[in-house]
């Protein structure tokens, strides 16, 4: 191509009317380019180099980094600069964003991109990377996830994904890329207090993995093998604190304990006073804290009574409205709906039928959570009072500012009461604040359950 020619002739001036749509038509062009990027070419699988024209002057202006390079006391004098650690795709959506404010992201290329932000200090496109992140990151893609955090040292993208694997322990262990994960990973995870899962379970998937890499190893499944991958690994595992039965009948015939170590643990079931030295841990993990924002400032008590009709079951229906405001992630667990028996003669063994759902309000999608079952009345609210924490099975990502709609469903063959308090229509939980749009008297739903990642107890 002629580029001389181009530039006399191309009137691409005139018939671009704004600087973005001119800035739109310089990406990635080599007319009047000062600088290139080489960087291995994504389109091609055998390591090809490829070089992305870009502009000095639109560098400099969107990157401190760059203005230094180019305009600094020490600016580099070359017009070629070398990304060993960038592919063409994670480049060109760079230098789109810079160039005119536009973004691509896919789940390959969006780590790839926060890299670059991150090294060339553009703190927005950094911002926006780490929405699209948070919006998808669940069970299924954690581990993926997590694994390229850990390779482009993203420490805070590594942090959220533990979140998710804390909150969903057992849903992400059955991911397929949970027996791809490192030594190292697997480690992290087997010590952390936070997981969210049975210890026989966790054992049962740790020995998944295990037997995974003796296959890749070329080694049988034998305990003697197994315990050779885990190593020191295994020692994470807390087996005092499983059941004896559970023990006995899912840990002992993997053969992946020694006879010493397994008479330790039993004698360890078995003796009150004097518990051998099982060299193990012995406290269940914690698991992660639980928030409660309740709308009122006392517990519950009867208001109105609804009863049944006669011939079936009753049902009442509730919706409560709220905005979410932090500048950690907010999910969602569930909510707390107070109920409570005519006259308490069945409070101790009475199950309430619940259904819960949550959605974007106005929202004609799907909705984000449900969850229904049959529950038993507990005293774990924030003031104590009689009710039901009503849980989804995985909890929702809510955005900060956004109106959501938080909706249930009781079914009662009793009659049950409402609340007789007045709600707060603000309320600040540590960090987070909830404003709720159509608080009323009498609600049944008190209490919005959720989970913050940086806040721990």
């Amino acid at each position: 191509m002629d580029l001389a020619s181009d530039i006399q002739t191309d009137d691409w001036q005139s018939t671009r009317e704004t600087v973005r749509e001119r800035n739109k038509y310089m990406f990635l062009n080599p007319m009047i380019s000062d600088v290139s990027f080489v960087v291995e070419d994504s389109t091609k699988d055998n390591g090809a180099k490829v070089a992305l024209p870009a502009h000095k002057y639109v560098l400099a202006i969107s990157s401190p980094v760059f203005f230094a390079m180019f305009h600094g006391g020490i600016a580099e004098q070359g017009n070629k600069i070398e990304l060993p650690d960038c592919n063409s795709e994670c480049l060109t959506e760079f230098l789109r964003f810079i160039y005119y404010d536009e973004l691509h992201l896919t789940a390959n290329s969006v780590l790839g991109v926060m890299y670059l932000a991150k090294k060339y200090l553009v703190l927005s496109l950094m911002r926006q990377c780490g929405r699209f992140l948070e919006e998808r990151i669940d069970p299924n893609n954690v581990f993926e996830t997590l694994t390229q955090a850990r390779q482009f040292r993203e420490e805070e993208l590594e942090k959220r994904c533990w979140f998710i694997v804390d909150l969903n322990t057992k849903r992400c262990l059955e991911s397929p890329s949970f027996l791809e994960l490192d030594e190292a990973v697997i480690k992290s995870l087997l010590r952390r207090e936070t997981l969210k899962i049975e210890e026989s379970e966790l054992f049962d998937y740790t020995v998944r993995w295990a037997k995974k890499q003796c296959e890749l190893k070329g080694l049988d499944t034998s305990g003697a093998n197994i315990r050779k991958v885990l190593g020191e690994t295994l020692y994470f595992l807390r087996f005092p604190v499983m059941s004896q039965k559970k023990f006995a009948e899912e840990v002992v015939p993997q053969d992946v304990l020694s006879d010493r170590e397994a008479l330790n643990i039993f004698l360890h079931f078995s003796t009150t006073n004097s518990k051998p030295d099982v060299l193990l841990p012995c406290v269940p993990r914690s698991g992660r804290p639980m928030r409660r924002c309740a709308q009122y400032t006392e517990a519950p008590s009867p208001h109105h009574w609804h009863r049944p009709p006669s011939n079936g079951t009753g049902r009442r229906e509730e919706t409560v409205l709220f905005t979410v405001s932090s500048e950690s992630p907010v999910y969602i667990a569930g909510g707390r709906v107070f109920t409570r028996t005519f006259g308490l003669s069945d409070v101790e063994s009475r199950r309430d039928k619940v259904q819960l759902w949550i959605r974007e309000d106005n929202s004609q999608q799907k909705a984000l959570g449900f969850t229904e079952g049959e529950f038993l009345a507990d005293n774990n609210g924030v003031h104590n009072g009689d009710g039901i924490d009503v849980k989804f099975k995985t909890a929702v990502l809510v955005k900060s500012g956004v109106r959501y709609s938080l909706q249930c469903v009781i079914f009662f063959s009793q009659s049950v009461t409402s609340n007789k308090h007045s709600p707060q229509k603000e309320v600040v939980v540590e960090q987070t604040r909830f404003k709720f749009q159509n608080s009323y008297h009498g609600s049944h739903l008190t209490e919005v359950l959720f989970y913050t990642p940086w806040i721990m107890q």
